[in-house]
């Protein structure tokens, strides 16, 4: 007597859901790997990176919740900035991740090299461009170089985590 084994249509909805999970804890880990980064780099890279974000103010995701709350009439002042903050940045994290996910049975090269060039992508889209153009942060040039190479790193480990779980999530699932 054989057993045979009957597998789902590939569902683009799981897809979707996988990606936004996997999503969210890439930028759950990015956090940890972002400082644990900046704490491994050289003294001076260090001191300089610190410097210019003293100088540079609040953070991207914090201007951005302000700025989209702004239109609504709401008014955000001392933690609640970085909580809506925070909000942004795991908004972003898991937008990306569900679209990696929707993406990814169209585009399986996306996932080669577990996720790297995704990271490497995401972080060139938004660090390196978007962020300047929206003005929401300086400049590549104005940016310190321990700044880049601690983003790089985490935008590395958020592919990484992002593609390991989608493909667990996926096969857990499936």
């Amino acid at each position: 007597m054989a057993f045979t084994v009957r597998r789902r249509a590939p569902s683009p909805m799981l897809d979707l859901v996988c990606g936004a999970l996997g999503g969210a804890l890439a930028t759950w880990v990015m956090g940890y790997a972002l400082r644990g980064t900046m704490k491994r780099l050289p003294w001076k890279l260090k001191r300089e990176a610190q410097w210019k974000a003293f100088l540079q103010g609040e953070p991207s995701t914090v201007k951005t919740a302000v700025a989209l709350l702004r239109p609504l009439g709401v008014q955000l002042h001392g933690p609640r900035r970085k909580k809506a903050g925070n909000v942004v940045h795991y908004g972003y994290g898991t937008a990306w991740g569900a679209l990696y996910g929707a993406l990814h049975r169209h585009f399986p090269q996306a996932g080669k090299r577990f996720g790297l060039g995704f990271g490497v992508g995401l972080f060139l889209f938004g660090d390196e461009f978007l962020v300047p153009v929206l003005k929401l942060g300086p400049t590549p040039r104005q940016t310190a170089a321990g700044t880049h190479l601690s983003a790089l790193v985490a935008h590395l480990a958020y592919g990484g985590v992002t593609e390991g779980s989608y493909r667990l999530l996926r096969r857990a699932l499936a």
